[in-house]
């Protein structure tokens, strides 16, 4: 099944003022969630963003979450990211380490 990835940006860290702006975002916090109908994994971090350029800037008021996610995009190996992500999914579906409770324990012999 193909894997779905969705962006969500909640908060912003922003100076409220810089450079004669206000409301200048200068972190973004970000979450990337997989899913491949079955298994859901996420990743989560920051990205600082530089100095505002002035002749670019736009007021916080008026930034679009498809906005914000490009400049997540353009600090991130967003591939990297999603393969992190496609691992995690299949270890998942494929546990390569799971607990197991000793053949000693009341779980194990209630069955015997």
């Amino acid at each position: 099944m193909a894997i779905t990835y969705t962006w969500n940006v909640n908060t912003m860290d922003a100076a409220p003022s810089e450079d004669g702006l206000t409301d200048v975002v200068k972190v973004i916090h970000w979450r990337l969630t997989a899913t491949d109908g079955t298994y859901t994994a996420d990743a989560y971090s920051t990205v600082s963003l530089g100095a505002p350029d002035p002749a670019h800037f736009t007021n916080f008021n008026d930034l679009t979450e498809a906005e914000v996610i490009s400049w997540v995009e353009s600090k991130l190996d967003v591939d990297a990211v999603k393969a992190g992500l496609v691992n995690q999914l299949a270890n998942l579906a494929n546990p390569p380490i799971v607990t197991l409770q000793g053949p000693w324990t009341s779980a194990n012999t209630a069955n015997t």
